[in-house]
């Protein structure tokens, strides 16, 4: 039986959002795109409720713990058909901090309800109304550092952990080298729980000790972030760029450089991995789900800038250890995130919450 048709016996629709930001290839939701599952957005009760005017959206936004707009509510109400339904099958909440907080009123009590969460722990208090988990068959997780959280309102056996994945068909190590070309090239992304004073700190020092003409910075940061880099020559600060512009600066970087405050799964870095590319990283939040020392430069918080700069200067300057890491990295992206290993974890719980309800 193909896996396709597995899906379909299991009758599985998701609450589909694409966040903005994520290029086509990227983001959680290209996963289920790929699976090729169905959307719980059908039915009249879904239409009437999609058409619920403006201002009454606008009161219902204010009810939650912190208000997402339409982009979180709509995929919501388009899901009501499905959720308020005695049918068979599993309703998929894809973003569950997002789009998972009116369903338990009208959910169906046979209906299963799956929600992943994507937030570290100090931004689920913020963002998740704890009274309406007991109504999840179950919860995903981006990674374990979630798990304690969770397993204050629910047992163990409904918590899964089916880490984030990439595509690795896209995003791959470039194919042509310049070997001529000896200018040191660092890539880092990204706004969300960004250490952006580390970034500064890390673009000031490393320019004074290597000079701008032997050391470049590609950054894809949000606007209200840019600033303070625009005064530096070797800065370049990307706008709106196309899937394939992203692949080359993966592909035409020295290594990757991910300052970060907190984090359970993050698409940068899996990308990075799948170009195989060397990583310089915080050990944050979960990030050590997805990296370690044999494919990445991992720096403690509370590190001094002064002695990481050292660190980034050596790996620079050490392209062998810089090549291993990144085709570990490569081969770890194949071998654990894939579309395909992801889909397969994903089809695991699906099949277990399904079993259970039997």
């Amino acid at each position: 039986m193909s896996f396709k048709s597995k899906i379909a016996d299991l009758k599985v629709a998701i609450v589909h959002r694409r966040i903005k930001h994520h290029a086509k290839h990227s983001g959680y939701s290209s996963i289920f795109e790929h699976m090729q599952l169905d959307y719980a957005d059908n039915g009249i009760r879904s239409k009437i409720a999609s058409k619920m005017p403006g201002s009454l959206r606008w009161r219902l936004h204010l009810l939650r713990p912190q208000p997402v707009g339409d982009e979180g509510l709509i995929p919501e109400l388009l899901a009501i058909s499905t959720t308020a339904s005695k049918d068979k099958g599993i309703c998929h909440f894809i973003y569950g901090e997002d789009t998972y907080f009116y369903t338990p009123i009208w959910q169906h009590k046979d209906k299963k309800v799956i929600a992943t969460y994507h937030y570290p722990p100090v931004r689920l208090n913020e963002r998740v109304n704890r009274a309406i988990l007991k109504h999840l068959s179950a919860v995903i997780l981006m990674s374990e550092s979630q798990r304690q959280w969770f397993e204050q309102y629910l047992p163990s056996d409904k918590i899964h952990v089916v880490h984030h994945h990439v595509n690795t068909e896209f995003f791959h190590p470039a194919t042509k080298v310049n070997s001529t070309d000896s200018k040191f090239r660092i890539v880092s992304l990204g706004g969300i729980l960004r250490d952006m004073p580390l970034l500064l700190n890390v673009v000031e020092q490393l320019t004074e000790r290597l000079g701008a003409d032997n050391i470049e910075f590609n950054f894809l940061i949000p606007k209200d972030a840019r600033e303070p880099f625009k005064k530096f020559p070797n800065v370049n600060l990307c706008g709106r760029i196309s899937d394939e512009e992203l692949r080359s600066l993966y592909h035409n970087s020295t290594l990757g450089f991910m300052p970060l405050i907190d984090c359970t799964a993050n698409n940068a870095v899996l990308e990075m991995m799948a170009c195989g590319k060397a990583i310089v990283c915080s050990k944050a939040g979960g990030i050590g789900d997805y990296l370690d020392q044999q494919g990445a430069l991992m720096f403690d918080q509370a590190i001094d800038a002064e002695q990481l700069v050292c660190d980034i200067i050596e790996l620079l300057n050490t392209p062998q250890k810089r090549e291993e890491m990144g085709a570990y990295n490569r081969k770890r992206a194949l071998n654990e995130f894939s579309l395909e290993k992801t889909a397969d974890k994903l089809f695991a719980v699906y099949h277990q919450v399904a079993e259970f309800s039997r």
